[in-house]
């Protein structure tokens, strides 16, 4: 398991080390993120619609820290700063 912490890249929130050293990172600065609400339901849903590039892609690493679970945001499931991914 790789910890998520925050990004040192510009412009970018959080990063996270795969298993094979690449580090992902992941969420515009700037701007807030907001799991379980229509917010997050509508980012859910746009970001469903991308490519899946495995665990181990920036989108994954989003749609996990927006809590999404298909095209829906579940506060609960929201990934948070520190944990395991």
């Amino acid at each position: 398991m790789a910890k998520i912490v925050r990004s040192d890249r510009k412009g970018k929130k959080w990063k996270v080390r795969a298993p094979d050293g690449r580090i992902i990172h992941a969420g515009a600065s700037g701007y807030t993120i907001a799991p379980g609400t229509p917010k997050g339901d509508n980012y859910c849903a746009r970001s469903s619609g991308i490519k899946d590039k495995g665990k181990w892609s920036a989108n994954a690493l989003a749609r996990h820290m927006w809590g999404c679970r298909g095209k829906k945001s579940y506060k609960e499931a929201a990934g948070k700063i520190g944990e395991d991914y």
